[in-house]
C-alpha cells in the first residue's frame, strides 16, 4: 500500500502553486524581459519542482503500519503547538528584521529553526545558521541594490 496524500497538506501545497503561479503570470504579463523575471522564475521552478517531488515521495512511500497505542502518536507528533510556536518564531522573525538586522535576526531565525527541527550538537546548529546568513546576505545583496538594515554583515 502506498502513502496517504492528507488534505490539509494537499490544500497547502495547492495554495502555494496557485500563489507561485499568479506572481509568475503577473510578472511575464508586466514585463517579459530578463531584468523583471531573474528571480521569478527560478524560483516559481523551484516551487513547482519541489511540489512535484513532495507528491511523489509522498506517494511512493508505503504507508505506516498502524499503531496499536494511540498516545505514543500524541507524544512523538508534536501537532499544532510545533507549528504554532514555528510561526510565532516567524512573526518575531518579521519583526526584528526592521529592528536588529536582516543578518541577525535571519542568523536567530535558523539557529531557533534547526534547533526545534531536531538538530544535535551544541555547534552544527549556529554553524549551520552562519553560513546559511552570510550565503543569503550577500546573495541578496549582490541581486538586489536595495540596502538592507544589517548589524554584523
Amino acid at each position: 500500500m502506498t502513502g496517504k496524500l492528507h488534505a490539509t497538506h494537499a490544500a497547502l501545497i495547492g495554495i502555494i502553486l496557485a500563489i507561485s503561479g499568479f506572481i509568475t503570470w503577473s510578472a511575464v504579463s508586466a514585463r517579459a524581459s530578463m531584468d523583471n523575471l531573474i528571480v521569478v522564475a527560478p524560483v516559481a521552478a523551484a516551487i513547482a519542482l519541489l511540489s512535484v517531488v513532495l507528491i511523489v515521495a509522498t506517494l511512493v512511500k508505503p504507508a505506516p503500519a498502524p499503531a496499536e497505542d494511540d498516545d505514543t502518536e500524541e507524544t512523538s507528533d508534536p501537532g499544532i503547538w510545533g507549528d504554532m510556536l514555528l510561526l510565532a518564531g516567524f512573526a518575531a522573525f518579521c519583526y526584528a528584521l526592521t529592528h536588529i538586522g536582516f543578518d541577525l535576526a535571519t542568523f536567530l531565525f535558523v539557529w531557533a529553526g534547526v534547533v526545534m527541527s531536531g538538530g544535535k550538537g551544541w555547534w552544527q546548529p549556529p554553524l549551520f545558521a552562519a553560513a546559511f546568513t552570510a550565503l543569503l546576505v550577500y546573495g541578496f545583496g549582490s541581486l538586489f541594490p536595495y540596502p538592507m538594515l544589517t548589524l554584523v554583515l
